[in-house]
């Protein structure tokens, strides 16, 4: 739900309340004897009215998705709740992705990787291809995967955005990797025939994922992209929203 609505409601149930103590009190006066009775339920709705908004305004935070940074950007920052979809919590920041929602880009993905005969690394690099050829803009907000597509043009975690929007859609595994201002996916594929000939991968639950840098026009499925490990400030799984435990995971090129 957006987050203006929910504040719309709030204010809404504010009213209720502020109704219901004005009733309150009038009682009071025409019904001593009930005094106690409509104090406590006054009381009770008031506590229930400020306990909902502490809990909505601590929910509210200014954050800047593309230097995984906890500070209001300079350009434009984003006001969003960590309860709305998209915003995940890694490594004591908060970051809002944006990726379409399951069968937005279905016909895209199907139509990109028609000719590929349910060959897995072929789909994944067509996909890629894709997005890839896209071109590069840079702006400071995580925009949705199917607005990408319709302004053809992003940045880092525009461009992963749909990356993973596409991936989703053929059912394919990644996970998004985070380093200092900027943000780059790994996908696990099992046909690796047409990789180059040395690939960067993440070893990552007995699974080998390889490097997808989204901003590098016409790049190939496991090419480095100049990222160690050791620069990583986090990796997460947003299938199973839940991050990957960094010293679980290992380097390799090959």
């Amino acid at each position: 739900m957006d987050l203006w609505i929910k504040i719309s409601l709030l204010g809404v149930v504010a009213v209720l309340v502020y109704r219901e103590i004005l009733k309150s009190a009038a009682r009071q006066h025409e019904h001593p004897v009930q005094k106690s009775k409509a104090s406590f339920m006054s009381l009770l709705m008031v506590g229930s009215v400020v306990g909902v908004f502490t809990y909505a305004g601590m929910s509210v935070t200014w954050i800047e998705t593309r230097d995984l940074r906890p500070y209001i950007p300079h350009n434009s920052p984003q006001m969003v709740s960590l309860y709305e979809r998209g915003v995940i919590e890694l490594s004591g920041m908060v970051i809002k992705t944006n990726l379409a929602h399951e069968g937005e880009l279905n016909h895209l993905a199907k139509e990109l990787t028609s000719q590929c005969r349910n060959d897995q690394g072929c789909e994944v690099q067509k996909l890629f291809d894709y997005v890839t050829h896209i071109p590069y803009r840079t702006d400071y907000t995580s925009r949705n995967a199917v607005k990408v597509v319709e302004s053809n043009w992003g940045d880092c975690d525009d461009k992963s955005n749909l990356f993973a929007s596409l991936l989703n859609e053929r059912g394919l595994e990644y996970r998004f990797v985070y380093v200092p201002h900027h943000v780059f996916v790994v996908v696990h594929m099992n046909d690796t025939g047409d990789l180059p000939f040395l690939s960067a991968r993440l070893r990552i639950e007995e699974k080998d994922f390889y490097y997808a840098e989204t901003t590098s026009t016409g790049a190939k499925i496991g090419e480095f992209n100049g990222q160690f490990p050791h620069n990583f400030k986090g990796i997460y799984d947003i299938q199973k929203d839940e991050a990957v435990e960094l010293e679980n995971v290992s380097f390799g090129i090959s």
